[in-house]
């Protein structure tokens, strides 16, 4: 059915606020119907065009074409004539800021991710306090993305048996953390420890894997995923390898001159048959190795600390004094976007996940970092999208819930200008996010951002 004279006249008069003022008239009945807007569908690589998409309090009340709908004439109408509009992104290996840090720097990284069209994060490192945070998030009372939050890490250094771990098991499960976060150098003995609590809770456990535990390990213990593809290189060193001088950094990069490519496909199918995702955070190893450029501009490094910034640069610009062989340096890189490849070839599960605020990763923005590493793997930009957003809803078992444009799911999307599936970087600057039914135009996001960076100018 066509809309009315009257519906047509009152869309245009809308319109004309959003050209003119960038705002938008309040509905009384609290609905904003995005028409005429493509919608985007990463995970079926589809777009279905010209769309009218209703949303209704916190969720998407309906879809479909731009004729079919009646619209009423309080409804708040936004024209997507030319825009495309796909789920909000995930963000899979997200660092929330301590609450001792400050509740006001909390609340500005935690908007960093929304800025950039993040509305649900997986925080890999919690303390009791998150929990009122994610609350709070849930809430709406703190304007940031959904959070998933681990407990405190489990580290080898803290922990010493299997019942101590067992115990701190039971009780980060008790306290209502999401998962379990184990960390590196954790031996053996303790991470049995763990996997044996989880199980009797049933509870997830996720993170690194140290060499003490290897990969074999991990995939046999249901680790539910790995990050930083932590131990993959040590499992694909060619057989009859003296590695026993091998002193690990770096995401196991001296292993790399032992490398059997070959072995890439062993694990990725290893992988998969486990049921074990992975979230890679190529751009962290990336910021490791290539030379820091003084000159450079570092995207969205004006609304972090300066000090901060400078501390990250002098982290890896150390590293990178410690590499005596850039070639070796490369080919390790490529290494991990074969694996990555590989993974994705055998059906494992990816996520996109980026480690921010970490060395030169700043929140939201160094996820569009991984993004696009993601795709120069090999990846299309359907499939690392897809990673960024309906498989982060597998991952934490709610498909119902996130992660894809359909009726009754949570309104959390981005609009862009250009098609994401042809070139990803679009999603760069987002006409606006809509979060958990609340819409930030791009000029109200702006405002914001211009009101963090005044505070770091120096």
């Amino acid at each position: 059915m066509l809309l009315s004279s009257k519906i047509w006249i009152n869309h245009l008069i809308i319109s004309l606020v959003l050209l003119s003022y960038g705002s938008f008239v309040i509905a009384a009945n609290n609905e904003i119907a995005f028409v005429n807007v493509d919608v985007v569908h990463p995970e079926s690589n589809q777009i279905d065009r010209s769309q009218t998409v209703i949303v209704s309090g916190k969720k998407i009340k309906k879809i479909g074409s731009a004729k079919k709908f009646d619209l009423e004439p309080l409804i708040k109408i936004i024209d997507g004539d030319g825009l495309y509009l796909m789920p909000g992104l995930v963000e899979m290996h997200a660092h929330v800021p301590k609450v001792s840090q400050g509740q006001e720097y909390l609340e500005d990284m935690l908007f960093l991710w929304v800025a950039n069209g993040i509305t649900t994060i997986r925080n890999m490192s919690g303390e009791p306090a998150h929990l009122q945070v994610r609350a709070k998030l849930n809430n709406q009372e703190i304007l940031g993305p959904r959070m998933f939050t681990a407990g405190p890490p489990f580290q080898g250094k803290k922990i010493k048996t299997a019942e101590e771990a067992k115990t701190i098991v039971k009780k980060q499960a008790s306290a209502g953390y999401d998962f379990l976060k184990v960390h590196m150098g954790l031996p053996l003995i303790t991470y049995d420890g763990v996997v044996s609590g989880s199980s009797e809770v049933g509870i997830a456990f996720a993170g690194h894997v140290s060499n003490d535990i290897g990969l074999w390990r991990a995939l046999e213990a249901g680790q539910k995923s790995i990050d930083h593809l932590d131990s993959y290189l040590p499992a694909i060193v060619a057989e009859n390898s003296d590695i026993s001088r091998v002193k690990d950094s770096l995401l196991g990069m001296p292993y790399t001159p032992f490398v059997d490519p070959k072995k890439i496909r062993l694990v990725a199918e290893a992988t998969a048959k486990a049921g074990t995702w992975n979230a890679p955070t190529l751009t962290l190893a990336k910021n490791f190795i290539t030379p820091f450029d003084e000159s450079s501009v570092l995207l969205g490094s004006q609304y972090m600390p300066p000090k901060m910034i400078r501390g990250w640069a002098n982290i890896a610009k150390g590293f990178q004094k410690t590499i005596t062989d850039p070639l070796m340096a490369e080919e390790f890189l490529n290494y991990r976007m074969q694996l990555v490849k590989a993974l994705q070839d055998a059906g494992a599960g990816l996520l996109l996940g980026s480690d921010a605020p970490q060395v030169m990763n700043i929140p939201g923005f160094s996820t569009h970092n991984e993004l696009a590493l993601m795709v120069e793997s090999g990846l299309s930009p359907a499939e690392a999208l897809t990673a960024g957003t309906v498989n982060a809803a597998i991952y934490f078992d709610e498909e119902e819930t996130f992660g894809r444009i359909e009726e009754n799911l949570s309104a959390d999307f981005l609009i862009v200008r250009g098609n994401p599936l042809n070139n990803i970087s679009t999603l760069k600057k987002p006409v606006g996010v809509m979060l958990q039914g609340r819409w930030l135009p791009s000029e109200e996001i702006n405002k914001k951002l211009e009101k963090i960076a005044l505070k770091y100018l120096e």
